[in-house]
């Protein structure tokens, strides 16, 4: 991957939108090469897939929040199916240290929030933090040019 390929991604990391056209005018290059070179880092799995960013305040789940799950008491596979299968759930990551689970929700008000907290206390020790500001959201930072 070179300095070209970094630059591609950056754009589409910032608007996965945008047209071929459009991307081969903001990196100097024709629009076949533009092409050939997303083409690539698909199939070398660098781009793993196009996305959208929803707005959550216009589909009314205005309440994002973080929750540690320490001390699980069910196998990782049920935990995962429970939390993959919550239509709350936006991330899961399974960490190190003290806390086994980090699970970012969101919803629409704070009953829901309260009756996913419970569940979720059944089998694990939980600990929330609501989110009041994103200052800083879905960077992407290159750091050496061995990506």
């Amino acid at each position: 991957m070179d300095k070209t390929d970094r630059k591609l991604l950056q754009i589409l990391h910032k608007n996965s939108r945008i047209s071929i056209v459009e991307l081969s005018q903001k990196i100097n290059l024709s629009r076949p090469s533009v092409k050939e070179r997303i083409n690539k880092l698909v199939e070398q799995g660098i781009i793993k897939n196009f996305t959208i960013q929803l707005s959550m305040e216009h589909i009314k789940q205005t309440i994002t929040f973080f929750t540690e799950l320490s001390n699980v008491t069910l196998p990782v596979g049920k935990v995962l199916a429970l939390l993959k299968g919550s239509p709350y759930v936006n991330e899961v990551h399974i960490v190190s240290g003290e806390v086994n689970y980090l699970v970012k929700a969101t919803v629409t008000n704070t009953t829901e929030m309260k009756d996913l907290l419970a569940k979720w206390m059944e089998f694990a020790n939980v600990k929330s933090s609501v989110v009041l500001e994103t200052p800083v959201a879905n960077q992407l930072h290159f750091f050496n040019n061995d990506c």
